[in-house]
Order: structure tokens, then sequence, then C-alpha cells
């Protein structure tokens, strides 16, 4: 109790929100809410899930048409929840023409329906790109949006507050926490701080550039002993540009592709940080030898980014850089990379760092769930998840083993409808005890995407980043 009511303290946003009754389930320990039994989750989700909709259907444009379409008016049921989750192509649902065609004023109003912070004053006529208006709404509303890739052509956008925010990023570090006896480590606020460090860019909008921002306040002991590899800024525009133009070149249709003279300079700013990239690598890993070598520090980064790091460290001999007990956390997979079977154990030389953390989690939910040391992850009940049928959608029983389509209704989303239809397969337990001792849904540790045989999804490779397409780039620019 003492560290809820600490966390209402600390976390009241600078725009007034505070966690309201169901949000502060995310500040109780993992003891206290991976011994809850099945019957108490599911009184709780239940009525949680019923104040959500309650309260933000009203405010919320998108779940008012949502519920129209699919007739639901009350939650009865936890199976209630499933038509009224939107799918994870919703928050990119906008016309793509909104963009090309500079109409940042229409894109504002399709976002306003998506959250209930009113919008309706901005205006985002004169805004000259996605950068741009991101820094509006952040400047004019309590909105922190985040943005995922766009490897598929199109950004998703996803209107968190600035609480909200605070949110997702509480629920990464909660990740560092034990459950009983497995140890752990509380990081930030009033808990431990240590140098960070991810091997990127600084700044963004994207999951991760935003966790970078929380970590120099909140986890270094000061600003400057948050390491990223540049003080760069990873662009929403350059991201959009770039994975249109990865799938145009799938398509083979690259030579349709027309780019403006603003786009082909930011093409060209962007090849040349490639170029200097090697250099800045080796004096990012040099600067970690001379300043970190032997420290306690939290390290987080994307599997792919530090097994390539860890690759070249000991290519050149170097290993066991951090002290034993820092703290690391990586994810996000290979992202398009082959990563070799021993990938873990290579990171573990590389680093020194002997106990990773790994969760099951993604950019639409809040908070993540934890890998326990029996190779699963593992659900609070802040999170209520459904497996449903590949092909028509229906929710398979909540009982036993299942393996379909992962949802979940995030009930953390306090501005926003949490509730999310993912592109994953994923293999749930619903109510065999896991031999790690806690309690409640957990999940298999071989979470895949479907194809778009199946799910009509896109099979586009994700990737946070925009080398995949440098080839085309030049092409384009024609150097």
């Amino acid at each position: 109790m003492v560290e809820v009511l600490e966390a209402i303290r600390v976390l009241k946003s600078n725009s007034g929100y505070a966690p309201d009754e169901i949000s502060l389930s995310l500040y109780r320990g993992w003891d206290d809410l991976y011994n809850m039994d099945r019957k108490a989750v599911e009184a709780f989700q239940l009525e949680a899930a019923r104040e959500r909709f309650r309260n933000l259907r009203p405010a919320v444009r998108a779940l008012d048409i949502q519920a129209q379409q699919a007739g639901v008016n009350a939650i009865e049921s936890l199976n209630d929840i499933v038509p009224l989750l939107f799918q994870h192509t919703h928050y990119k649902s906008y016309p793509m023409s909104l963009l090309e065609k500079g109409r940042f004023d229409m894109l504002t109003k399709w976002f306003d329906g998506l959250t209930s912070v009113d919008l309706s004053e901005v205006d985002a006529r004169g805004c000259t790109g996605i950068d741009n208006w991101l820094s509006l709404l952040e400047a004019e509303t309590p909105l922190q949006p985040f943005h995922t890739s766009g490897t598929t052509g199109k950004i998703s956008f996803f209107p968190r507050t600035d609480m909200e925010r605070d949110f997702w990023m509480f629920g990464f570090t909660k990740a560092f926490k034990g459950f009983g006896d497995e140890g752990g480590v509380k990081l930030g606020f009033d808990g431990e701080r240590m140098p960070c460090i991810y091997p990127s860019l600084r700044y963004g909008r994207f999951v991760a550039q935003r966790l970078v921002t929380f970590m120099a306040e909140h986890v270094a002991p000061s600003p400057d002993q948050c390491y990223t590899m540049t003080n760069g800024t990873l662009s929403a525009d350059l991201m959009s540009l770039s994975g249109r133009i990865r799938v145009a070149q799938a398509k083979g249709e690259l030579d349709k592709f027309e780019l403006s003279d603003s786009m082909r300079e930011a093409m060209r700013v962007y090849l040349d940080e490639l170029e200097r990239r090697p250099q800045e690598t080796d004096e990012f890993m040099q600067r970690m030898m001379d300043e970190l070598k032997g420290k306690r520090v939290m390290v987080t980064s994307q599997t792919s980014y530090l097994v390539q790091a860890a690759q070249q460290g000991l290519a050149r001999g170097i290993r066991d850089v951090f002290s034993s007990d820092s703290c690391g956390s990586v994810g996000g997979g290979g992202k398009g990379v082959v990563l070799p079977d021993d990938w873990e154990r290579q990171i573990g030389d590389f680093t020194g760092i002997s106990k990773w953390v790994h969760s099951y989690g993604m950019t639409e939910i809040t908070g993540s769930m934890p890998r326990c040391p029996e190779g699963y992850y593992h659900a609070a009940a802040y999170h209520i998840p459904f497996v449903l049928d590949p092909e028509t959608g229906a929710p398979l029983p909540r009982e036993g083993r299942q393996t379909g389509r992962f949802a979940c209704l995030d009930l953390l989303a306090q501005t926003y409808w949490g509730g999310i239809v993912s592109g994953d397969q994923v293999t749930v337990e619903w109510d065999r005890q896991c031999p790690c001792g806690r309690k409640g849904t957990h999940i298999h540790d071989t979470v895949t995407r479907y194809s778009e045989a199946v799910t009509g999804d896109d099979k586009v490779t994700c990737s946070a980043t925009v080398d995949n397409t440098d080839a085309a780039l030049k092409s384009l620019l024609r150097i």
C-alpha cells in the first residue's frame, strides 16, 4: 500500500491527470498480483472492464462506433469484450492521402476519435510533417503520442497522455522486480539508480526513444549518465517514408515512387548519418569501456542490436564489460535478422551480465508480461488476455491449453480504449499451475507472427530502423 500511495504522489502528471483506482493496480507488487486466485482476478477484471466501457464510450468516438456496430451496450461477461476490441491496424486506419497531401488538420480529426482528450481546438493546418504535427499535439494538449515503425507502409499512432506514458515506463521498470525469493531490483523513483545504456538514437517518439527519455530522468543518476549511440532523433517522417519505400520495393513498384525535394534532402541527411555509423559505433563501444568498465549498469536494447554489438566486441576480445549484478533487458526478437542459437550466451559473455529480463509485450499494451524462470510469460490482473480463432476471430475457451491469436484489454488505459487484437500466435495456459509458483494465466515462450495467408496481416518484416531500405534510397536519389 505504501508503494501505491507513493505512485499517486510521484506520477500525477503535469496536465493534472492522476491514476484512478484501476490503474493503481500497476503499482501493486508481483507477490500480491501473482498470488491472486482466478476468481478474484476475473471479478476485478470484469468490474474494471465495465467501468472503462461506461466512462470511455461517450468520450471516445471510435469505441462508440465499434460498440454500435457490434451491438454491445453492456459487458456481462469477459467474452462480451471481444467484439469491442480494435484490430491492431485500427491505429493506422487514417487515409494515406492525408500524409501525402499534408492534411494534418484532417489527421487530427481522425486522432480525436481515438481519445477522450479534446483535440477540437488544435489547428494543424500549418504542419509541415509528422514530427511537426506530433510536436504541436504535445505543446497544446496533454498527449504524448507513441508511434510504430511503419514497416507495413503506414505508421500507427497511439494517443497516450503524459500520465499513460509514465504508466508504460513504470511497467517496463517493474519487470526487473522479483517474485517471491527470486530476487530482482527496484529501479528508479525511490529505488536504485544506475547508469543506463541504449545503443541507438536518443530522441524520438518511437517506444524505445520514449523509454530513453524516461530512463534519463528516473533511472540514471543524472541525464548525462544515460548513454546512447548518438544524440540524434529518430524521425517519424523518415520512418513513415522508409516504410512506404520498403513496401513499394517488395511489390516491385519502386519505379513509381516519387520523392519531393524535402524528402530527398531528408534521405541525403540520413545516408550521411549511415556513413558515420561505423565510426560512431566504435566510439560508443570505446566510451563504454573507458567510463563504465566493471560498473553496475542497466542495459536495454533491441535484441538484434545487442547481438551485433556482442559479436563485434567478442571478435575484438572484449568480454565481461560490466559488473555481473547489472540489469539487462532485451526485446523485439531478431527484427528480420536470424539470431544465432546461442545469442543469449553471446550477450552474456560480452556484457558480463548474468541475468536478463525477458517480457512479452507490444507498443499497444501498457507494461509487459515478464518471463518466469520456467520460461512462461505471466499476465497480471490489469491485462485481460484472450485467445481468438485466427480465421473467425471468435474467442476460444478460457480453459486448458489454447493456441490462437492473442488479444487483450489493457485496463491501464484511462483516456483511450485499451482493447487490441494482435497479429501474434500464442499458446496460453488458462488453469494449469506454473511450476514457478505464480498463479494465473501464462503464455508459452513460442510467440510468432501469423502469416497473411491465415489472418490477412502484412508479411513485410518488422524493423525499428530504416537500414533495410538503403539500396532503395540510393536508387531513388540516383546516387
